[in-house]
């Protein structure tokens, strides 16, 4: 998936300046991210734009607003703002989250965050930032998340599943607990590499699922990754 421009059904991505590219991960939790009845929604840490502009779709009321720190990709991300059918309530800011002021809380707040502390650091910068979360931390991002969050709205996050506990004590001393969870396989016989979640301040109630990404043949998606990607991409 590293091809400079990335098509979509109804939109493009255009990542030939983006440290990280469109993944597997990132469309597939796009969507299952659930978009319905937000109003206002903030990517955090959007690259691409590529969960902004499937809110944008998804959600075809919302203000959808998209923050990035490096300059190229907020420059490329505001780039495939423009060229989609939605340019008119998608916007991207280069800024630092930690220091973004918002008009009023979102309904819906998602994130494909860095989550690599303590790997080897790779020699490019920007992958380093991207990638390896030098410069927001869990406990960073829940902080602002709770900041920026409405009193009724929901985070939805992708994760390594080794860091799941980690991540979801820093959450609940934030007053943000799972309402959603979704272990990923990429293949049925190996155990989830990532879990998404989707956390807010109401009562612990978990629904739990499960995505397997491999279908019977190699590298087809399963009927069940299938169905959820439908509206976004060709078989």
């Amino acid at each position: 998936m590293s091809a400079s421009v990335f098509h979509f059904k109804r939109f493009s991505i255009r990542q030939d300046r983006c440290a990280m590219k469109v993944g597997t991960d990132a469309i597939i939790f796009g969507a299952w991210v659930r978009h319905a009845g937000a109003m206002r929604i903030l990517d955090i840490g959007t690259g691409t734009g590529l969960l902004a502009l499937i809110a944008a779709q998804r959600a075809p009321e919302a203000e959808v607003h998209a923050v990035e720190i490096d300059d190229d990709a907020a420059a490329q991300a505001a780039e495939n703002f423009a060229a989609s059918p939605w340019s008119d309530r998608v916007r991207a800011h280069r800024m630092d989250v930690r220091r973004m002021r918002s008009d009023g809380p979102f309904d819906l707040v998602v994130c494909n965050p860095p989550y690599y502390p303590g790997q080897s650091v790779p020699a490019d910068e920007r992958t380093r930032v991207a990638k390896h979360g030098a410069e927001l931390s869990f406990e960073q991002l829940l902080e602002h998340v709770a900041r920026l969050l409405a009193p009724a709205g929901r985070f939805a996050v992708i994760i390594p599943a080794d860091r799941e506990v980690e991540f979801l004590g820093i959450a609940e001393r934030r007053g943000l607990l799972p309402a959603r969870r979704c272990a990923l396989r990429y293949v049925a016989h190996r155990p989830a590499k990532r879990i998404m979640l989707e956390c807010s301040h109401g009562p612990l109630v978990v629904e739990r699922e499960e995505l397997v990404v491999e279908g019977d043949a190699a590298r087809d998606r399963s009927p069940a990754v299938q169905a959820l990607v439908a509206d976004l991409l060709d078989r």
